[in-house]
């Protein structure tokens, strides 16, 4: 797949993400001079449907005609023929952000790329921009628990899940040779979730050196598993709905908030097992976390649920969301 190469940003002050394809026909890598020459490695739009690190480049381009840029950056523009079907991806066609371990379609080429020109620029930090579509508070996904990359954590949200899964994200292959995070920023469309993505982008770029701690208290989880519905399954959200496994309509409210062991998560209807938890590595752990009362599948253990959502289509797929434990 072609990988367009800039040294500047066209006008993107009247462009929607839909209409990407206006100035980036296919994927771009756009590199930026700045003061200190170890850039800081941007992505927008890995899917399509999730546009806030394409109004916070926006953003960042509308402030850059006022200031001089203080770090090199580095930006890839990802899936833009998904921004164009304001799609989370292309059917029939890889997850932009499951292609960034070795594979061996023309998107993993793409990302392999990107990957090699970005490491030997020997960056000074990666984010990766994403929204979400349950109700979560804004959070960052981080592979290591180094200081520089809890540092990095720290300047957006208070909350970090801790975490390798699912592999072959961007941040996950970026976090190999610099600090690296995927910032997770609320739902698309919303003016302060860009502006939260703004910022992080221009601390970072004013950022000198890390110190090697925080610069606030991080609660820091681990992730015990991904909660997937088995694709048979009918999903119901509302109590007496006719389906085969029930969710609470209030579940999304769950994100982020302790659930104790012995509570219920959901009603199984009709028999079988429709939910099932995996590891990063695809091992069944549907038995530490959960076990059956009646038609009741309730927690073994404490957890604290994160991107639970109720948006069928999400679930489908990719999942219904994770169980974390804090750390320490």
């Amino acid at each position: 797949m072609p990988l367009h190469r800039l040294d500047a940003l066209p006008d993107l002050s009247a462009i929607a993400a839909r209409d990407v394809r206006s100035v980036f026909p296919e994927s771009a890598l756009i590199a930026l001079e700045g003061r200190h020459t170890q850039p800081l490695f941007l992505s927008v739009l890995i899917h399509g449907n999730e546009t806030v690190g394409w109004e916070a480049l926006k953003r960042l381009q509308a402030w850059l005609a006022d200031h001089p840029l203080p770090r090199s950056l580095l930006i890839f523009i990802g899936n833009v023929r998904a921004a164009e079907r304001q799609a989370r991806m292309v059917p029939g066609r890889p997850d932009y952000n499951r292609i960034w371990r070795a594979g061996e379609t023309p998107e993993h080429d793409l990302a392999a790329q990107v990957t090699e020109i970005v490491r030997g620029a020997r960056p000074f930090a990666a984010i990766d921009l994403h929204n979400n579509t349950g109700a979560n508070p804004h959070y960052a996904l981080v592979h290591h628990d180094r200081a520089e990359d809890l540092q990095l954590t720290s300047l957006f949200s208070p909350n970090a899940m801790l975490t390798r899964n699912p592999p072959g994200t961007c941040s996950e292959a970026m976090s190999a040779f610099c600090p690296a995070i995927t910032a997770e920023c609320g739902h698309s469309g919303i003016a302060a979730n860009e502006e939260a993505a703004f910022n992080l982008v221009r601390d970072i770029l004013h950022l000198d050196h890390w110190r090697g701690a925080p610069d606030r208290p991080l609660d820091v989880y681990t992730v015990m598993g991904r909660i997937l519905i088995d694709p048979e399954a009918r999903m119901v959200f509302e109590h007496g709905a006719q389906g085969d496994v029930e969710f609470p309509a209030s579940l999304e409210k769950w994100n982020f908030f302790d659930r104790p062991a012995g509570s219920t998560f959901a009603r199984i209807l009709n028999g079988g097992n429709p939910v099932r938890v995996t590891t990063e590595t695809g091992q069944d752990v549907t038995g530490l976390c959960f076990a059956r009362e009646g038609d009741r599948l309730i927690l073994k253990r404490d957890f604290t649920p994160a991107m639970l959502t109720t948006n069928e289509a999400a679930i489908r797929a990719d999942c219904l969301g994770y169980l974390m434990e804090k750390t320490g």
